[in-house]
Order: C-alpha cells, then structure tokens, then sequence
C-alpha cells in the first residue's frame, strides 16, 4: 500500500509554483495585449476639455495620485470622450507617489487646446494621450510569479 507522502513543504511548494506561474502569465498577457493596442493605435486630433490631478488612497492608509485629463476626440464614425492618460484598461494604470509628479504628467495638455489623442479601432472607446506602454504594474505581476517560483525551487532544494 502506497501512503500519502505529500508534506507541508509540499504543499507550500506547490502553491507558491501555482501563484508564480498564474501571476507571471497574467503579468505577461497583460503585456502582450497592451503592446498590441498600442501597435495597432490609430492617431487623431482631441481636444482638451479638463486637467487635474486625483488623489487616490489604498490599503493601509497608502496614498498615491493619477492624472485626470478629460478630452473628446473624432473617430472616422463618431465623437468620443475620454479620460485615460496612458494605454490600459481605465486610468488608474499609472499612479505617481507624489502629487508634483502627477501634476508633470498634466502639463502639457491646457484646457480647450488641441492634442493628439490614439485610440484603439477594434474597440474605439478605448483610447489614450500617451503612447509609452507603462511597465510598472506588469513587472510587478511577473516578478511576484518569479519570486514564487525561486521560492518554491528553495524549498524542494532545503529537502
């Protein structure tokens, strides 16, 4: 008879694999789709209709902040709204720790001025002032999931 022989570390070990590759893999399709709307972004004229910056508070009493930049924009069929800074899926992407750098963020776009607003033609509600994809959160994902797996390699090493 064959006994179970799964220990703590087993089990431990496991769960820190499945966290890694779920967070890496989630860090990297991420990536992968932003690059992509990026890549296939058309460029129009927008006009700037409000600036400022938002201030944002998390867990644990955190605080951070995001710029808020509200513009409208012509797709080829119809006249948008948008709020989104840099590309991702709504504009929280990009939190600054400081106010004065949200508000560098901002500067350059001054109420009832024109800019240049790239927007996503498979899904034109979705669209953005600022090109540069933002790798901070998808790093974050990935080096979670690399930091698991080291883990997990640790503890079947310590065995």
């Amino acid at each position: 008879m064959i006994a179970s022989s799964l220990t703590a570390v087993d089990i431990a070990a496991g769960v820190a694999v499945l966290i890694g590759l779920l967070s890496a893999g989630r860090g990297l399709v991420q990536y992968r789709r932003l690059r992509a709307v990026v890549g296939r972004a058309q460029e129009t004229t927008g006009q700037v209709e409000v600036t400022g910056v938002e201030q944002v508070r998390g867990g644990h009493g955190s605080v951070s902040y995001i710029p808020a930049v509200e513009y409208t924009y012509q797709t080829p069929t119809q006249r948008r709204q948008g709020e989104t800074v840099y590309p991702g899926q709504n504009r929280f992407v990009k939190r600054f720790g400081t106010e004065s750098a949200a508000e560098a963020a901002v500067a350059d776009y001054d109420i009832d001025e024109q800019t240049r607003v790239y927007y996503d033609p498979t899904e034109p509600a979705h669209s953005f002032l600022d090109p540069e994809l933002q790798n901070g959160a998808v790093l974050t994902q990935v080096g979670v999931g690399v930091v698991c797996l080291a883990l997990a390699a640790l503890m079947y090493m310590a065995l």
